[in-house]
Parts: structure tokens; C-alpha cells; sequence
């Protein structure tokens, strides 16, 4: 009875919270008020008035120690008024208020008459003594002033912390996805929001990110630390604070034009005897954009409505059409927003938008592909965004929010015209995809064709009771949605074919790569459900911020039918439900102290608990219909090129060119791991961190942040052993001739494949990251920012019981892992005569290059190979199994090339009465660096392809434009 009762009462509690407070704040203004002699003024009357916010003021009272603070506020510029009978009215003009950003203003009042009112404009508070969120903030001017290729990947490039899969040069990666880690953690931990509401979808659980129009944004916050118990993922936390129009008729117009024509060359003699014949370039990038907001009805209800054109045609290296000109990936994205802010009432506000995106890629394609026939043809019959939000300022203290939001990213990858044939068709077999392997992977049609229906809905409550010295939040989030598939193929095969003399292509059928296709299924996130609570309180000059979150995250396969196709037959799969089926907490915690009390110097620490955000990709890895391939012999007797067999016929006789006898008898169900039911990865992740302002408008940040992960995720073939079922041998390295230990199975091991997917209590994997970084405003609009991060990443797998190889270099504490140092500065510097100069300096270590060697039982030491490697000699004659594939170095040992670049952008502003015209000349890669992005091979023993480059950073690219404002 007495548990019964006390559980009643938690949820009472619970319920009380939600009802009756408010959700998240954009940002927030606190201090505190006191008269001349230093005693606290309660009942101060703290207004916040500015023109960003539809209902022009936000007001509060100070409690009995003199606290205020007011909330969820947009970012702008304030006007804060003290009012109180018998003492002077104070007024404090100019107050900047960032993004995600809380600020400090203590204020003393005089006693006097109620009508007399002292105005004080004072420097805007820059260093936030109340939160230990690692925040960056780009504002709408730097936005603007900035060279970048206008997307969150490219902006995201700027801050320090922020690491990017693939570098992003003028936009030239503004239609293709780059990918934003930070800390440690996958691109899936990354939270992206609109106005504080979720908008990730449901690819690589969450990773690939929507498109969005820059011009939306008044602001963009970028956190990468400290994160509180209301967002669940410990990576980067994207918000981005949208336009809403205003009382007055506005608008904007920008262009981009960025001509391949004027893009300079940067592919190097020693890009051509590594044997890339082409570089990485541009033929242009087009970018417009126009912006228009103002009143419905004054104070009542804005609109703000933005449309995009942009397009990104960029040449693939070492690709050609059959005229000989180079290939083309051809793309652009027609986008439109519209968003409405009514205020219902002077405590109600409601606020909605929609973000339709229509997406088109004419050549979907890699290197060394034939464009007219391999190339895929990407659309996006259904690619939006939208959001609905209310919030409620039901008193001072009280504050109540909801929002809904939707991401939908339907799109398909289909043949080039001509290319799919109707299934059973004499043209289907023959339009096959054609892949010569010895040469790198020469393509000769389209691999396949699918269809990708992700949509995601997320809906979230939330409440805030703000007392001055308390700010307590309560809050429900869910997530939700489905990811359905398709997968086609012509033919259901890809002939594979080996050169019969080196540079001669498509001579001599070797082997079919055969499809389980057609294929139809889908995955299903039931809940992705989050509940917190977190308070903030002060004492004195510390506050101590902590909260508590729980996690509730399941997902199922759902039951479908795919087709019969040329292999296999029509299949049904029922329903698999608790994949995965967790429940966690996350507890946070943050102190914050302002050393001097002068608001201007603060420590910080920081201990939170992340754990790893999923949707549908556990679900999907144990989906039975996903694609599945087996590689057979096939020989061409009658020389017709076109691969003929059906499962079941004898090999070699007529119409029987496909060997079908080493096929599985399941064929067409694809292999799947068994579910360990593990539990889910989580990482804590501790900060400490000291910010001080140096100067007006300088701010010097320095800090450390080290994340440990735990749950670690493993596979393992349970009917393997490695002490048991391997056998050491000595290998080399064929390029330093160190010797290697290896492990051999043992000859004529018959172990069947038996995988288990679990975790292993004994990995590890640490992050350490040290950042310098700091922010300046200089006056007329001069601003500089950036600073270095030094990080590295260790990772200890010592202990897998099913393979020894795991052994080898498996301690990255006792592997000499080197650090990345990273740089980044940013600065936008007014020179006179209306001319604004802007550039962007980065220099950053590149990814990780992991160097293998790949061994078969007729694999040869180079002839070349120092000694003692012993040159010419067969590697591993007895070896074990058919292939082996053995690092020659510690995976994180060796980066690809040092990435160092410089953008550089020059304005002249021009007025013409309310309107501002500013012609733009940028240059992006200065410097014209010609650094390897990737190589076709990192395998040692590879011959020509060891480190060829694939990919180099866009060369030299000139630019010009114009942004027009009035």
C-alpha cells in the first residue's frame, strides 16, 4: 500500500510539472536588483521589450532576494527596464542577447521619483555565468558575411569542435551530404531543431539531415557540450532560430554564380603518376535566394516566406562520357518556406511553418563509372520539413509549450532513361550492370534502382516554473515513424569481368553478382519517447544546473511481401518485434561559478551521461528482405555477353553459363546475425571549462572534455574460437619490412558462420578533446572568432573470443595514437568606403587512413620490399582460409593529407533609402591546396591502386554575387 501510495504521488508530481510550466527557452536575461546599499529589492518590476518579439514585452517581478529572470526569449536586442514606486526608473538600452545564451545583469536603483527615469547604454554581456553549454552562435550578419557554401554542414565547418566527414569547398558538397561529428560520437548523436523542435529523420538513425534554407535563419546555435536533460543526444546540437517577419514590410535577394570556367587546376604531377587523370572540380554552382516577411495584422500575426534555387554541377575524376568530356553529377534543389506567428492572445502564441524541398541529381555516380549508363537518376516526390508550436505565458513564473514536427525524405534512385527494361524481357537480361574488377571497379550500367520512404513525427510538451533563483523544467518527447523500401534490379545480377592483359577492360567473363531482387520491406520506430526533469538554481555567484532523463527507445521490422524474382521466389516475412526494446536513464549535471562576481570570468564542469541515438537501423540490420548477393563462376560459352542460367540447371550445358552450385539452398532470405539483445551504448562525457572576457567584446574560452563510451557493440562467430581455431604466422610489412604477427585458422577448418551480435564489457573507447577558442567584436562591425581543438580518440578491442587477428594492435593506449590538432579562424573586418573584408582560414587533420594488406594462399611480397621481408616470396602458403586481411598499422596511426584552406570574400555596400545592395567577389581554396581527399586503396599489397588517389579538395574556385536588403 505504501509503495501505491508514493508512486500515486510521483505521478501527481509529474503531472503537476507538466501542466503547469513551459518548455524550452531560446535564451534568457537574470541578475539581480539592489538599492545603494547592496539589500536585495524584491518586487522590481524587470521588463524586456524588443522588436524581435511579436508581443513587444516580457515582464517579471524580483523575488525577496532581488532574482529575477525572464525566459524563453528570441535572440536580438533588448531593452530592459527596472521599475519600482520611490526609486528612479532604470533603463538599459543595447542589450545583445545571443542564441542560446544566458545573460547576467545585475542592476542598482536609486531611491527618487517614479517619473524620473535613468537611461544606461553598457557593454552587452559575453560570457555566460549561468549554463555550462558549449554554445557557438552565428548570427545573421556573419552568416551573411561569411564565404561558405550556405548550408548547416558548411557553416558547421566554422566552429571549433565540429568535425566534417568530407571537407566542403564553395558548396561544391551543398547537394551531396557532408557529415558533422563532434566529441567522439557518430553523425546519428547530432540533434537537429527549428525553433527548438526536432526535425532529424529516420536515415542512418537519424545522420542524413533534411536541406535547409539558410535565409530561414536569424540565428544558428551550435552546442557541442554540456547538453541539459531536455535534448537526448550528446553530439552536435543544431538549433536553428527561424525568421518571423515583423511589423515592418521586409525582404532580401541573394545570388551566388560560381563558374567551373574560372575554377583553376589543381591537379598535380604527383596526382598523375599516382594515376588520377582527373580532379576533383566544379562546372558551376548557382545559388539564388529571396526572402519576404512583414504584418498580417501589426502585433498580431507575421508571415516570413523564402524560396531557393540552388544547383551543384560538379565533374567526377576520372569519369568520361563517350564524347570524351568529363562526367557530370548534375543537381539542383528548388526549395520554398512559408511560416506564420499569430499572437492568440498576450499569452498565447502560436507558430507554424512548412519547408517543401524538391531535389533532382541527374548522375548519381563514383569514379570510373560510364555516366551515359551506370549513372542513377535521384528524385524526391515527397522532401519537407514542418513544425507547429505553441507556448503560453501563463504568469511570470509560469510557462507552457508544445510543438509537433515531421520529416519526410521519400526519394528515389532510378535507371537513366532507357536503362530499365520490363522484368523477364530479352532487353532485361541484357541491360545488366557490368563491373570490370581488376581495374578499379569500371562500371558499365546501373548497379540498381530503389526506393527510400523515410518520415518521422516528433511531438513534445514541456514546462518551466522560474522563481530568479530557480528555474525548474519538466518535459515529454516522442518520437516516431516508418522507413519503407524497395530494391530492383535488371537482370537481378551484375557481370563481373578481368582484364586478359593490364589496361584492356570487359575481355574475359569471370563472375555474377547475384540479387536477391525485387524486394520490398520496411522498419518501424514505435517510440523513441524521452522524460526529464531539471532544475537550475543560484547561490551566490554558483549555479548548479542538474537534471534527469528517461529513455524509452523500440523498434520493429514490419511484415512484408517481396516478389518472386529471376533466383529466388516470392517471399513473406512476418513481423519482428523488440528491435531493439531499451530502457535507460541519463542524468546531467553542470556547476557554474562566476569567479569575481563581476560576470565577466566563469568555471564550469560539466558530467552528463549521452545515450546513443537510434530509429530504425538496429531493426533494419535484422530485417530478412534486406539485400542479399552470392558470388558465382560464370563462363560466356556462346559469347553473346549476356549471362543465362536459372538456379537449378547443370552448370556448362546450354543455356547454363552460371555455376550454381556453391549457392546456399536459403538464397533469397539474406544472412542475418542473431540479436544479442544487447544493451545500449552510452558515453559520459565530463567538461571543464574557463571563460573569460579579456576585453570589451573579447572573450577567451579554454577547455577539456573527455568521453568514455560503455556497452560497446560486437559481433562474434560463436563457432570460432581464437585460442582454439588459430595459429600464429609471421608476416611483414611490405613497406617497412617490420615484422607482423598474424593468425592463420587452422587447415581444413570447417566452421560454419554462426554470428552473434552483443557487446563486449571490456571495450573501450575514450575521447580527449583540449580547445582554445575565442570570440571577438571589435566595432563597426568587425568580429573575429575561432581558436584550435588538439583531440584524440583511443580504442581498446582486445578480448574478442572469435578471431586473434583482433589481437593485433588492439590497445590504442600502448599504440602511440597521435592527436589531431585542428584550426579555425574567422574574421569579417569593415575597411571604409563601405567595403567589407571577410575570410575563413582552416586547417584541420584530415580522416583517418587505416592501412591493411590482403592475403591469399598465392599472395607475393613485393619484389621491391625491404629486407628482412623476404621480396618475391610467397606470403602465406598454408594459409588457413581463403583471404586474410591483416593491418600493417594501428587503425587511427595515419591520417589521408593535412586539409588547409583559405575562402576569402570582399562586400561594397551601397544605399539606395531603405534598401542596401551589396555586390560580392569570394574565392574559395586560396592557397589552391591540392590535398587527397581518399584513395581507390589503402591495401598494401594492392600494386598500382595502393594509395591512388580517388578524390582531391576542389581547386582554386572564383565566385561572384550580390545581396540586396530592404
Amino acid at each position: 500500500m505504501a509503495r501505491k501510495i508514493l508512486a500515486r504521488a510521483l505521478i501527481a508530481f509529474a503531472g503537476a510539472l507538466l501542466l503547469s510550466s513551459a518548455a524550452y527557452g531560446q535564451s534568457s536575461i537574470t541578475g539581480v536588483v539592489k538599492d545603494t546599499t547592496g539589500a536585495a529589492m524584491p518586487g522590481v518590476t524587470v521588463e524586456a521589450s524588443s522588436d524581435v518579439l511579436i508581443e513587444k514585452v516580457r515582464s517579471v517581478v524580483t523575488n525577496e532576494s532581488g532574482m529575477y529572470q525572464i525566459v524563453d526569449l528570441r535572440p536580438g536586442t533588448y531593452v530592459i527596464t527596472y521599475t519600482l514606486p520611490g526609486f528612479t526608473t532604470l533603463r538599459r538600452d543595447g542589450i545583445v542577447l545571443p542564441t542560446s545564451f544566458t545573460a547576467n545583469i545585475n542592476v542598482e536603483l536609486k531611491v527618487g521619483e517614479l517619473a524620473e527615469t535613468i537611461t544606461v547604454t553598457g557593454e552587452s554581456p559575453i560570457v555566460d555565468v549561468s549554463t555550462a553549454v558549449h554554445t557557438s552562435v552565428l548570427d545573421r550578419e556573419t552568416i551573411d558575411a561569411l564565404p561558405s557554401g550556405r548550408t548547416i554542414q558548411g557553416m558547421a565547418q566554422l566552429i571549433v569542435g565540429v568535425n566534417l566527414s568530407l571537407p566542403d569547398t564553395g558548396g561544391a558538397r551543398a547537394m551531396a551530404q557532408t557529415f558533422m561529428t563532434t566529441h567522439g560520437m557518430s553523425l546519428a548523436n547530432n540533434t537537429v531543431l527549428v525553433d527548438g523542435l526536432q526535425v532529424n529523420g529516420l536515415q542512418l538513425d537519424g545522420g542524413v539531415q533534411s536541406y535547409f534554407n539558410d535565409a530561414m535563419n536569424q540565428e544558428v546555435s551550435y552546442q557541442t557540450a554540456g547538453i541539459g536533460a531536455d535534448t537526448s543526444a550528446g553530439g552536435v546540437r543544431l538549433n536553428m532560430i527561424p525568421k518571423e517577419g515583423g511589423n515592418r514590410l521586409s525582404g532580401s535577394f541573394t545570388s551566388a554564380y560560381r563558374p567551373g570556367a574560372w575554377q583553376s587546376n589543381n591537379l598535380t604531377d604527383r596526382h598523375k603518376k599516382a594515376g588520377l587523370r582527373s580532379g576533383n572540380s566544379t562546372d558551376r554552382i548557382i545559388d539564388y535566394t529571396a526572402s519576404i516577411g512583414g504584418p498580417i495584422k501589426r502585433d498580431k500575426m507575421w508571415f516570413f516566406g523564402t524560396a531557393r534555387y540552388i544547383s551543384v554541377n560538379n565533374f567526377i575524376p576520372d569519369t568520361f562520357f563517350d564524347d570524351g568530356s568529363k562526367g557530370l553529377d548534375d543537381q539542383f534543389i528548388k526549395s520554398a518556406l512559408l511560416r506564420l506567428t499569430y499572437q492568440a492572445s498576450p499569452r498565447n502564441k502560436f507558430s507554424a511553418y512548412v519547408d517543401e524541398v524538391d531535389k533532382y541529381r541527374g548522375h548519381d555516380m563514383q569514379s570510373r563509372y560510364d555516366p551515359e549508363t551506370a549513372a542513377t537518376v535521384w528524385r524526391s516526390p515527397a522532401y519537407h520539413t514542418l513544425g507547429v508550436k505553441w507556448t503560453s505565458t501563463v504568469s511570470s513564473k509560469l510557462l507552457l509549450e508544445a510543438g509537433f514536427s515531421n520529416n519526410t525524405e521519400n526519394y528515389t534512385n532510378e535507371y537513366r532513361e532507357g536503362i530499365e527494361k520490363p522484368r523477364g524481357t530479352a532487353e532485361w537480361f541484357k541491360n545488366v550492370a557490368r563491373d570490370e574488377n581488376d581495374l578499379g571497379g569500371v562500371k558499365d550500367a546501373a548497379l540498381f534502382q530503389t526506393t527510400q520512404s523515410p518520415v518521422s513525427y516528433t511531438w513534445n510538451t514541456a514546462a518551466s516554473y522560474v522563481t530568479g533563483s530557480h528555474n525548474l523544467k519538466a518535459g515529454v518527447q516522442m518520437r516516431w515513424g516508418q522507413f519503407d523500401h524497395t530494391v530492383d534490379a535488371n537482370g537481378d545480377l551484375v557481370q563481373q569481368y578481368r582484364s586478359a592483359s593490364t589496361g584492356i577492360p570487359f575481355t574475359v567473363p569471370d563472375t555474377v553478382l547475384i540479387r536477391n531482387t525485387p524486394l520490398v520491406y520496411a522498419e518501424r520506430l514505435n517510440k523513441d519517447l524521452g522524460v526529464y526533469i531539471q532544475d537550475s538554481w543560484r547561490l551566490s555567484r554558483l549555479t548548479i544546473n542538474g537534471g534527469l532523463r528517461y529513455e524509452l527507445l523500440q523498434a520493429q521490422v514490419l511484415a512484408r511481401k517481396s516478389p518472386a524474382g529471376r533466383f529466388v521466389p516470392e517471399r513473406n516475412f512476418a513481423e519482428i518485434q523488440n528491435v531493439p526494446n531499451w530502457k535507460d536513464l541519463a542524468p546531467r549535471f553542470a556547476a557554474v561559478y562566476d569567479v569575481f562576481g563581476s560576470g565577466k570570468t566563469a568555471l564550469k564542469y560539466s558530467l552528463n551521461r549521452y545515450n546513443q541515438s537510434r530509429t530504425t537501423g538496429i531493426a533494419q540490420n535484422y530485417n530478412p528482405a534486406l539485400p542479399a548477393s552470392a558470388t558465382l563462376t560464370w563462363r560466356d560459352t556462346n559469347n553473346d555477353d549476356i549471362a543465362q542460367g536459372e538456379r537449378g540447371c547443370v552448370y556448362l550445358t546450354p543455356g547454363c553459363e552460371i555455376n550454381f552450385g556453391t549457392l546456399s539452398s536459403n538464397f533469397g532470405i539474406a544472412a542475418l546475425n542473431t540479436y544479442g539483445e544487447y544493451p545500449r551504448t552510452w558515453n559520459l562525457e565530463s567538461g571543464v571549462e574557463l571563460q573569460h572576457q579579456l576585453l570589451s567584446g573579447l572573450s577567451v574560452t579554454g577547455s577539456w572534455f573527455h568521453g568514455s563510451f560503455h556497452n560497446l557493440q560486437t559481433t562474434i562467430n560463436r563457432s570460432l574460437s581464437a585460442d582454439r581455431d588459430y595459429t600464429p604466422i609471421t608476416v611483414y610489412n611490405p613497406l617497412t619490412g617490420n615484422a607482423i604477427t598474424a593468425y592463420s585458422q587452422i587447415a581444413n577448418l570447417t566452421a560454419p558462420t554462426s554470428n552473434l551480435d552483443t557487446f563486449d564489457p571490456e571495450r573501450e573507447q575514450i575521447y580527449d578533446s583540449y580547445n582554445l577558442e575565442f570570440r571577438a567584436r571589435l566595432g563597426r562591425g568587425a568580429q573575429l572568432f575561432g581558436g584550435t581543438s588538439i583531440e584524440r580518440e583511443l580504442q581498446v578491442n582486445c578480448t574478442a573470443p572469435d578471431n586473434a587477428n583482433t589481437r593485433i594492435f588492439c590497445n590504442d593506449k600502448e599504440n602511440g595514437i597521435p592527436f589531431k590538432k585542428n584550426l579555425k579562424l574567422n574574421g569579417t573586418i569593415p575597411v571604409g568606403w563601405g567595403i567589407t573584408v571577410s575570410g575563413v582560414l582552416q586547417s584541420n587533420e584530415s580522416p583517418n587512413s587505416t592501412r591493411t594488406m590482403v592475403l591469399t594462399r598465392t599472395t607475393r611480397y613485393p619484389a621491391n620490399c625491404p629486407s628482412p621481408c623476404p621480396a618475391g616470396q610467397l606470403i602465406a602458403p598454408t594459409l588457413g582460409q581463403s583471404s586474410l586481411t591483416v593491418a600493417v598499422e594501428p587503425a587511427r596511426a595515419t591520417f589521408v593529407e593535412r586539409i588547409t584552406q583559405l575562402d576569402f570574400k570582399v562586400s561594397r555596400t551601397f544605399k539606395f533609402g531603405r534598401a542596401t545592395v551589396l555586390p560580392t567577389f569570394e574565392v574559395f581554396n586560396v592557397n589552391n591546396a591540392d590535398t587527397v581527399i581518399t584513395y581507390v586503396s589503402t591495401n598494401t599489397l594492392a600494386g598500382a591502386g595502393y594509395l591512388r588517389p580517388n578524390s582531391i579538395l576542389q581547386g582554386r574556385l572564383f565566385g561572384v554575387g550580390v545581396q540586396t536588403r530592404w
